[in-house]
């Protein structure tokens, strides 16, 4: 089976902010060739941070933590110019601290069972809680990891695994998942930034790719991932956003 018979959901609203962007940037490096008066802190390095997390935020609906990343660190080195004599250089990391502290303070973690049933991930308009019921599955069969300044490794033994959720930030994360059993189709949302996430799966499960971020990579190194032993009723659709970092896909 080929990857195409699961084709990615066509990412129209991603592609417009896309495009809004590259056209402001055009039109705006148009009027500098012509003299236009434009301030010189518009064409530095912080901007684009600041551009990409806009784009980043807008496409995921400011779901994940990426664009504010971004967009914080955007702004802070961009102080800097604004206002010359002040450096706020050495307070960075104390401040990019505090900060990722404060997002999850406002953001504390929730059950994937909650994400599931706010995302409508299993394509049914019926409730999660109506669909756990029936299935029998509880918590052990989901994934819920959060990474900050640190590496977690973590091998999942579920039979009834219904996949879950990776945050990694300015961390790792390494998911065994050969000892875990698949039915049917399951989603595991990835967001890293400044991170990555090492994931082993069994050779016979199909995985479909549907990351999308800036300066990332996601590395298949599966011998062979979409072979004659690729299982239809076994696959594992990758979702989420990758910001300054990568994805390693394993088997063994």
């Amino acid at each position: 089976m080929s990857t195409n018979q699961f084709p990615n959901k066509p990412s129209g609203r991603g592609n417009t902010i896309a495009g809004l962007i590259l056209v402001g940037v055009g039109v705006t490096l148009v009027l500098r060739n012509m003299n236009f008066p434009f301030p010189d802190w518009i064409f530095t390095w912080p901007m684009i941070l600041i551009l990409i997390g806009i784009y980043t935020g807008v496409k995921h609906n400011f779901r994940n933590s990426a664009w504010f990343i971004l967009i914080f660190i955007g702004c802070f080195f961009l102080f800097d110019k604004l206002i010359p004599g002040i450096s706020l250089e050495p307070y960075f990391w104390p401040i990019l601290i505090i900060g990722v502290g404060i997002l999850f303070i406002l953001r504390p973690g929730r059950s994937y069972r909650a994400e599931q049933f706010k995302y409508k991930d299993w394509g049914t308009s019926e409730s999660f809680q109506g669909f756990a019921s029936t299935t029998g599955v509880d918590n052990n069969d989901y994934l819920n990891i959060s990474s900050v300044f640190s590496g977690i490794q973590r091998s999942v033994l579920s039979k009834n695994f219904h996949g879950g959720r990776i945050s990694c930030v300015f961390g790792g994360a390494e998911i065994d998942l050969t000892q875990a059993d698949i039915t049917g189709i399951v989603t595991l949302r990835m967001e890293a930034v400044f991170g990555g996430v090492k994931l082993i799966v069994p050779p016979h499960w199909q995985v479909i790719n549907e990351i999308d971020g800036v300066f990332h990579g996601v590395d298949d190194k599966r011998k062979s991932p979409t072979g004659a032993y690729a299982e239809i009723n076994k696959t594992l659709i990758l979702k989420g956003s990758v910001v300054f970092g990568g994805i390693e896909i394993r088997s063994y």
